[in-house]
């Protein structure tokens, strides 16, 4: 009857993971209840939720809590392209930034090299030249996890339509982007950075404490976001999921009731131009040191996670085409509402 018990409570734990839309396969479990070498295959092992590992660097202690992420499946292939919409990798936001760098210029943006990874690679910001504290402020990132590849197509759809505006919306709005947030994990085909972190888990409350990539990234929006009088409109992190177009929001109870109709009212007039995403999100007040998490506990700010597939079959209808216009209707959302 006992092991009964232990592998129902394990089947439970597991199916609610699995019956919602998610980012990740993620978990706790007590290390006495795993069962068997096949337990240990395609998963990522934690004592924080923070620094993960494969089975063989990660040492099992009896009867301790750990944390557990599950991979997908094994990105690494080199036939990843022939079966999916083409991977967004590191050279490809190179060429973004090579692409879009005059057109920024001429409306009097920046592109700057705010630190390195771990790896040593580029960690861009693009931002205004002169700082506005009188225009409405939007923020975006992507790719805290290397392997969501779909969310820079819909970065650059995003990109291209802006540039695209006339001046007088460049007038009323300016926008701070982190287009690559993890360029090692991109490189790897892996959720986590050089070290094994989920970046998504390691923002606090002051950047010389943000781990990694973060704390250049978190010492650029505290520096020239954070200190604005007046708070971003909204704040996008994209992101890719296992499963199917959604954003993430935060419950009622996390600020207040006007904030959950705000958050709401986004998500719905999203989903009248997004027929991917159709209004479709799942609250979640997700872990305290996500990005997104710490922008609406610390500041008040309607910030989201934006979530699509990140592997999508290259026989099916949905093209690159689809997700670029999920960048557009993104943009169109944002003027009409604000």
């Amino acid at each position: 009857m006992k092991n009964l018990t232990i592998i129902c409570t394990l089947f439970l734990v597991l199916l609610s993971t699995y019956t919602q839309a998610i980012c990740v396969h993620e978990y706790k479990i007590n290390t006495n209840l795993i069962q068997g070498p096949d337990f240990y295959k395609g998963k990522y092992f934690s004592n924080d939720g923070v620094t993960f590992h494969k089975a063989e660097n990660f040492i099992f202690n009896a009867n301790t809590e750990i944390f557990v992420q599950e991979e997908h499946h094994t990105l690494a292939s080199d036939r990843y392209n022939e079966r999916y919409l083409e991977y967004y990798s590191y050279s490809h936001i190179q060429k973004f930034i090579n692409r879009t760098r005059d057109s920024w210029t001429q409306r009097g943006y920046k592109i700057q090299v705010i630190g390195k990874s771990l790896e040593g690679r580029d960690l861009y910001a693009i931002f205004p030249k002169n700082i506005d504290p009188n225009k409405k402020t939007l923020l975006m990132y992507g790719r805290h996890h290397g392997d969501e590849g779909t969310a820079n197509w819909i970065i650059e759809g995003f990109v291209d339509h802006l540039l695209a505006e006339s001046p007088e919306f460049f007038n009323q709005y300016q926008i701070f982007l982190y287009p690559m947030v993890n360029p090692d994990g991109t490189e790897a085909k892996r959720r986590y950075n050089a070290k094994g972190r989920d970046l998504n888990r390691v923002w606090h409350t002051s950047p010389s404490r943000s781990l990694d990539e973060i704390s250049f990234i978190h010492k650029h929006v505290k520096e020239n976001v954070l200190s604005l009088p007046n708070i971003p409109l909204i704040a996008l992190d994209m992101h890719g999921s296992f499963t199917e177009d959604f954003i993430y929001r935060v419950d009622k109870n996390f600020r207040n009731q006007n904030f959950f109709n705000r958050q709401a009212n986004f998500i719905n007039n999203l989903g009248n131009r997004d027929e991917f995403q159709n209004g479709n999100a799942q609250t979640s007040n997700g872990h305290p040191k996500m990005g997104r998490i710490y922008l609406v506990r610390e500041f008040g700010i309607n910030a989201l996670t934006h979530e699509t597939p990140r592997d999508i079959r290259k026989n099916g209808s949905r093209k690159i085409s689809d997700l670029r216009k999920q960048g557009f209707d993104i943009l169109e959302t944002i003027k009409q509402l604000y």
